[in-house]
């Protein structure tokens, strides 16, 4: 080891020694340091501890993440996890994981976090549940799946062994099969809003426009989101096409739609297009009013597109008024579904106008709409039996 003296600024005297540590195991560089000392014999002392403390930590400079508690893993796991996905899903666990995940698992430190300590947590979960009791979380499956993806990301750090989640065994729900999945209007319900909407005076503009709208959505089968988003150029009314390329998320920003497969085309009925013309024309005219053109297909003329928050409030009205029951904005499309399904639209032709990604969710969401056709089975079935 060369000791070398040096003389500072202000007279007094040091010493100084250049090192060699090793290869660092990581990134495979020689390692060298610098240390000094006041005296030839405590550079040699800092040096020695310098060398051990190199062995001690791996032989690596890089340092590594040391995870004790569930909170500090769940928090690594969310900065790395929510630049993954679009904003709308962002919220959705980050809203998941504040107001269940954490509160259930977060002050567990991880050696603690054991399969049955897990598995008697997801119990008393699908207990309060199956009971039916207040503020029971009907979907606790999310929680458990959540969680497992929380605690594979721990051993993926190296924070654990393995998952304790991962043995565990989720309780059938029972209270889930007599929820009520889709809300949707029935024929009778359907006939009686749409004769509302027809007693409205449609010379008020925002009668015009809140029609227009209601309708709009029954006839495509849009996301409400995405409806909000589109801008006239859009919309094809000479082709009789409603161009879906992109969403509005929570933070009233445009998005690319839900998935690849919600980039779609719409074919509208020429009912619907002199619908839009007309409401067009009308839009046209209140836009001068104010001094502007507008571009946004349903604007408000006061946001860069509305909030589907706002626009619910009024639709809840009307529906009190018209006496059927307030679904919110959803229930169109999964009218508009059911209506298609029992005039025998093929699932096939009806996933792609909903924009689902597989044939399967279509399948899986609607299937048991199609009550018509389910009572047709009987005499398709009479009629073989006839023929045979």
């Amino acid at each position: 080891m060369n000791i070398k003296q040096i003389t500072k600024k202000d007279g007094s005297t040091v010493y100084r020694a250049n090192i060699y540590l090793g290869t660092d195991k990581v990134t495979g560089k020689k390692v060298k340091t610098t240390i000094t000392g006041r005296t030839k014999k405590e550079v040699k002392a800092k040096a020695r501890k310098t060398i051990v403390d190199f062995q001690k930590n791996g032989t690596t400079r890089i340092k590594s993440t040391s995870i004790t508690t569930y909170q500090e893993l769940a928090n690594l796991w969310w900065d790395s996890y929510q630049h993954t996905v679009k904003p709308n899903t962002q919220n959705g666990i980050k809203t998941l994981l504040n107001r269940h995940i954490i509160p259930l698992f977060g002050q567990y430190k991880l050696d603690k976090l054991t399969t049955p300590l897990i598995q008697s947590i997801i119990n008393k979960l699908a207990e309060q549940t199956n009971r039916g009791d207040q503020g029971a979380y009907l979907h606790y499956d999310k929680i458990h799946a959540l969680n497992k993806r929380i605690l594979q990301y721990g051993v993926t750090m190296q924070a654990l062994p393995y998952n304790p989640a991962r043995e565990v065994i989720l309780p059938r729900n029972t209270q889930k099969a007599n929820h009520q999945k889709l809300k949707y209007f029935d024929n009778q319900e359907l006939k009686q809003f749409l004769d509302y909407l027809d007693t409205l005076d449609q010379t008020i503009y925002r009668h015009r426009y809140e029609v227009t709208l209601y309708k709009f959505l029954l006839a495509t089968g849009c996301r409400i989101n995405e409806a909000l988003a589109l801008h006239w150029s859009d919309i094809d009314l000479s082709q009789s096409v409603v161009h879906i390329t992109k969403t509005l998320n929570h933070k009233q920003e445009v998005n690319s739609p839900k998935s690849q497969s919600s980039k779609r085309d719409i074919d509208i009925s020429q009912e619907t297009v002199a619908m839009l013309k007309s409401y067009k024309r009308e839009q046209t005219q209140e836009a001068w009013k104010l001094g502007r053109t507008e571009t946004v297909v349903f604007s408000d003329f006061i946001n860069d597109y509305p909030h589907s928050r706002r626009l619910r409030y009024r639709l809840q009205v009307h529906c009190e008024k018209a006496r059927v029951p307030y679904l919110g904005f959803h229930c169109f499309r999964h009218t508009h579904a059911s209506l298609l399904l029992n005039s025998g639209i093929p699932y096939k032709e009806l996933q792609h106008r909903l924009g689902h990604s597989q044939l399967s969710m279509t399948m899986d969401i609607y299937s048991h709409l199609s009550k018509e056709n389910a009572k047709k089975a009987v005499s398709y079935f009479e009629t073989a039996l006839k023929n045979l």
